[in-house]
């Protein structure tokens, strides 16, 4: 990269960090923040790192870039550049910016959470709700949710002094791994890394008290926004054309679960985090083509990213030549299971800073995502159509593969996915009941499985740059500090900083051509350490021994990202104002922090989870983006449910327009997972219909609360019943219940008398789906098998089971409350009584 383009990018991230300095020090000689960060630049213990960047020459250049980036009338490019990038990052607050001076002029020095300010249609005000300083550990995984705490009092959880003085001891250590011009991208993401560890929850303003986007995010989208206008305007002076890329794997879960073993515990978490990788690794390849750097990837969560591109012939030239080059990897490597989906948008930027014109970035995320949409049926265009003079399609191509073994064709086929192997590509996994015959990309998913099952997992790449090396996988304090693999591409796993930083541990090469992802990777093991599988997980039910799969997704989280910023209601001299929020960085903003709930906050979450009870195990398939997959024993997989779901209640500020849906789909350990897969996608379907029609009458009139959680989907499904996830407790109360009726004989409820509740419910379901009154002959049936055996017993029991014979009656709220939960009541407590 040449030094002009450093000095942009560097400008550009350090341009505020005179912020953090004051809200850590609280600004005694009461400077502008401007004048710290040019200061910082050309300090005795930092102008020397600096000058081995940007050459000694420019280092004058870098600190006035960062002194003037708020000055009108400018003659530098460079600090024009960065100033355009500054206000089009956070548009709307762009004439209060050039008044903030002094820290001691502002009160307001924690970060708000956006999802105090989604709205969709409602028109309810939230309290702002603020993050408590602190920094960005894996051992502090619950700091993401933001407290309820008035802002005057988190004083004590403010920033201090002694956190600038860890930053600047971070800052010198990342700073030294420069040797040369070959290092500025590793550079850059490893700067980008700490900048998040410790500004994650510092906001970028702090002139109002409901300031939501973090410096982090700030300074990043500006070093993004500015390289991207600084190589437009290179090529096309007078351009304000941008270009938004969307890259997107699609069908990740088919993929994921196309196996038919019956043991598939490694391999499972094998594939997910092999697509996860891909999609990362994808991203840098379209990065490094398009000559840009981590600061420009805007967004990367489950299987899709965002870059912010330049509007050049060059770009749109390179783009063709990438796709090509991508397609042409997964075709020959996957045959089509796996393909990549990309497309970009262009959009003037101007549009963005003018207050009169109706462009929000969610509409530019809009109008990208449908080019995406429709690309989706062109993916291996140049495969099967491979010229436009041929008529016919190209839908067979010739493939060798290994020989029979005198068996039969199942004796070329993958063990693992029930598919024929390819000449060349033959491996084994070794078993105790003997070896399993595989395809190399199964055998590379099966190591990863196997290897990658924590944090500081460091990974070399493939000379492809795409794929990880499984021979090549280790924990990071066992990674050897040598040449061979400083110019390897590297990828860390779940990097913990506290360790990395500590110049006693590592080597500078660690860190040369290395990227960063988190993932979500919890498993329960046993003893050994060993991942637990499937057939020792279900051992730890109390109760029947059937595993669970839980599914869940973010209801409308496209409209959300796109929709849902784009109004905030203020009050003005008496006036009702609406101001669009949908500024670059809010969504980034927003779109790291679902990132940070469905990455290191699950894994932590999890960890503890597990320890409270013997039947918590879990193992996690995949979360990411707006989904996750996880697979628990039976007994605990409502517990799970209801305790996540509480956690992201707290972690989006009880917002009622955001919510989960989820599903519970039950298996024996040894069941092939591509069969649990397909009956647990029909349940997370199932369970969205219920609440379609009443909502559908609700949005023809635009009710306010057509996205509430009492109106939209935001339910468990599980044993073919759509139950609110507001009803999981009273369920879980009601299990626990008439589970130690059920275990204690003197009760009186018999194994009879669950079978005609059993009856009762099912007859209700049916009832209620054809209007058959014949149905309801269950009512009697329990009641005479109620009135044989409950006489005189257990007075709780028979208030219950009183409940439960009104419930087609008006004015009995338990009863009602009853008979939504009736159905995975008595099948949930049949499973707890069965050995």
């Amino acid at each position: 990269m040449k030094h002009e383009e450093k000095i942009l990018t560097l400008g550009a991230l350090f341009h505020d960090i005179g912020k953090f300095e004051q809200r850590c020090t609280g600004n005694p000689n009461k400077k502008f923040h401007q004048e710290l960060g040019k200061e910082l630049i050309l300090s005795g213990r930092f102008q020397h790192r600096f000058e081995k960047i940007v050459e000694k020459k420019n280092i004058n250049h870098l600190a006035e870039v960062i002194l003037n980036h708020h000055q009108k009338n400018l003659f530098d490019n460079l600090t024009r550049v960065i100033q355009e990038a500054d206000h089009l990052s956070a548009s709307e607050r762009v004439e209060k910016e050039e008044v903030e001076a002094y820290q001691d002029r502002w009160k307001h020095k924690h970060l708000t959470s956006l999802f105090s300010k989604i709205k969709l249609l409602s028109t309810e005000e939230f309290p702002p709700r603020y993050y408590k300083h602190k920094l960005l550990t894996k051992k502090d995984y619950d700091v993401i949710i933001p407290t309820e705490t008035a802002e005057s009092d988190l004083k004590e959880f403010s920033y201090k002094d002694s956190d600038w003085n860890l930053f600047l001891e971070d800052l010198e250590y990342v700073l030294d791994i420069y040797e040369s011009d070959e290092d500025f991208e590793s550079l850059i993401n490893l700067l980008l890394i700490i900048f998040e560890k410790y500004m994650w929850c510092i906001p970028d303003f702090t002139g109002n008290s409901e300031t939501d986007i973090s410096l982090y995010n700030h300074l990043k989208d500006v070093a993004g926004l500015a390289h991207a206008i600084y190589l437009t305007q290179k090529e096309k002076l007078e351009s304000t054309n941008l270009n938004l890329v969307i890259g997107d794997i699609p069908g990740i879960q088919s993929y994921i679960f196309d196996v038919v073993h019956k043991k598939p515990a490694k391999i499972l978490r094998g594939r997910s985090i092999f697509v996860q990788v891909l999609t990362r690794n994808l991203a840098t390849k379209l990065l490094k083509t398009f000559g840009l750097t981590e600061v420009n990837l805007i967004m990367l969560a489950g299987g899709k990213f965002y870059i912010i591109a330049p509007d050049t012939a060059k770009f749109k030239e390179e783009y063709e030549k990438v796709i090509v080059e991508i397609n042409d990897y997964l075709f020959d490597n996957f045959k089509m299971e796996l393909s990549f989906n990309c497309a970009y948008h262009t959009f003037n930027y101007k549009d963005l800073m003018d207050k009169d014109n109706p462009l929000t970035f969610g509409k530019i995320v809009e109008d990208a995502s449908h080019k995406l949409i429709e690309n989706r049926y062109k993916l291996f265009d140049e495969k099967l159509f491979p010229s436009q003079n041929i008529e016919y399609a190209n839908y067979i191509w010739e493939e060798k593969y290994i020989d029979d073994d005198g068996t039969g064709t199942d004796s070329i086929k993958c063990k693992i996915t029930d598919k024929p192997i390819r000449e060349g590509r033959k491996r084994i996994i070794p078993d105790p009941e003997g070896d399993i015959v595989v395809d190399l990309q199964v055998k590379n998913e099966y190591e990863i499985g196997s290897q990658i099952t924590g944090n500081n997992i460091i990974a070399i790449l493939n000379e492809d740059n795409l794929t990880i090396d499984s021979n090549n996988i280790k924990l990071i304090n066992k990674f050897k500090d040598d040449d061979k693999v400083k110019n390897r591409t590297k990828l860390l796993l779940n990097p913990t900083l506290d360790y990395l930083l500590k110049k006693e541990n590592l080597g500078k090469n660690i860190f040369k051509n290395t990227h960063y992802i988190e993932v979500a990777n919890y498993c329960s093991r046993n003893k050994g350490e060993d991942i637990m599988p499937f057939e020792d997980m279900t051992k730890q039910n109390d109760g029947a021994h059937f595993l669970s799969l839980i599914k869940g997704d973010i209801d409308n989280l496209g409209l959300t990202m796109a929709y849902g910023l784009d109004r905030d209601k203020k009050v003005k001299n008496d006036d009702e104002i609406e101001k669009d929020l949908t500024g670059i960085s809010r969504t980034t903003t927003l779109s790291n922090h679902l990132k940070y709930f469905f990455s290191f906050f699950l894994n932590g979450f999890l960890a503890d989870w597990e320890t409270k009870e013997n039947d918590n195990k879990v193992y996690t398939i995949f979360a990411g983006g707006d989904d996750l997959m996880l697979v628990a024993p039976q007994s605990s997989a409502t517990k799970l449910i209801k305790a996540l779901n509480d956690e992201f209640i707290k972690f989006t500020c009880d917002n009622k327009e955001v919510h989960i849906s989820y599903s519970i789909t039950h298996f024996k350990d040894h069941t092939p997972i591509r069969i649990i897969a397909d009956f647990a996608e029909e349940n997370q379907k199932e369970g969205k219909k219920f609440t379609k029609d009443d909502q559908h009458k609700l949005l023809k009139v635009k009710d306010e609360k057509s996205f509430f959680a009492d109106n939209d989907k935001a339910g468990t499904f599980l044993f073919d019943t759509f139950v609110k996830n507001e009803q999981l407790d009273f369920l879980m109360q009601q299990v626990k219940k008439l589970t130690l009726k059920a275990q204690n004989e003197k009760s009186g409820l018999s194994r009879g008398l669950i079978r005609r509740l059993l009856e009762l419910s099912e007859m209700l379901k049916k009832y209620e789906e054809t209007d058959d009154a014949t149905y309801l002959i269950a009512y009697a049936r329990l009641n005479y098998t109620v009135n044989r055996l409950l006489k005189d017993k257990d007075k709780e029991l028979v208030k219950f089971f009183e409940d439960i014979l009104t419930i087609n009656k008006e004015g009995n709220e338990e009863a009602q409350k009853l008979e939504k939960i009736l159905h995975p009541l008595v099948c949930q407590v049949i499973y707890n009584i069965r050995k």
